[in-house]
């Protein structure tokens, strides 16, 4: 690894992944830092149809279509009553293969990412966390690096880009961090295995259950090898109120109020 890059990404999830590979595909030297080893567990499975040109863009299109990830036509609610809607099938309102999406998993769907900014030039090195941020100004201009190994090194860059999601690196050093009141929530979740799902092209359907207090919501994400992600949501005031509780304990409290589920 040499000491300066054009670009420094911090955090190699999809968005630090995406970054690194395009600015690499320009020609650009690019340094991809992750703090993990990948494959590595990741909650959040299920994808949208608008993504399918991101991957287009990427080059990844055909290595989704030959994946075992399950795909997603459809999206389905249900009122705490139990009550479901009509399900939403994205190819009645767009008739384009872009209203097929998919139910990853996200060890396998990052890694993917990841080798894909490694293709086009990037720099990937995991197992790599910043521990320090160095300013010129207002302006970053590097980062202090420490290996699993123990190792310290110092590497500049023209610019930094930090990809690590809610751990918001450089804007909690610079004490900028809002947190937006509507999304103030909390998530306990888990996965299943052999729990029910639809056939056909209802198998890959994400529902969203709400139950009968409405304080919360459910999540069914059908994934491959007969497993099913499954989590709720609520306010994180409400969710976590009584902290002698077990996530566990809250999660079956909450999936008792849950009709449908």
């Amino acid at each position: 690894m040499i000491n300066h890059y054009d670009v420094i990404v911090i955090g190699g999830g999809p968005a630090g992944s995406t970054t690194a590979a395009l600015v690499a595909e320009y020609g650009h030297r690019v340094l991809l830092l992750e703090r993990e080893e990948f494959p590595r567990f990741q909650i959040g499975e299920s994808l949208m149809p608008g993504t399918y040109w991101s991957f287009k863009r990427l080059g990844l299109l055909d290595k989704l279509k030959k994946s075992a990830f399950v795909k997603k036509y459809s999206v389905q609610f249900f009122s705490g009553s139990g009550k479901g809607s009509a399900p939403f099938y994205f190819h009645l309102h767009d008739p384009h293969e872009s209203s097929i999406t998919y139910q990853v998993l996200r060890s396998e769907f990052d890694l993917m990412m990841m080798d894909n900014a490694r293709e086009k030039g990037a720099e990937v090195v995991q197992g790599a966390s910043v521990h320090q941020v160095h300013f010129s100004g207002d302006r970053a201009t590097g980062v202090q690096v420490r290996y699993r190994d123990g190792r310290i090194q110092d590497v500049s860059a023209s610019v930094i880009v930090d990809a690590t999601g809610r751990s918001a690196l450089i804007s909690r050093r610079l004490k900028t961090k809002t947190i937006e009141p509507e999304l103030k929530k909390a998530s306990i979740f888990t996965h299943y295995k052999g729990a029910f799902r639809d056939e056909g092209i209802d198998e890959g359907a994400t529902l969203i259950l709400h139950t009968q207090d409405k304080d919360s919501w459910f999540w069914y994400i059908p994934l491959a090898d007969d497993v099913v992600s499954v989590g709720v949501v609520g306010g994180l005031d409400y969710l976590l109120q009584n902290r002698k509780r077990t996530p566990q304990e809250i999660f079956e409290e909450e999936l008792d109020k849950c009709i449908r589920m």
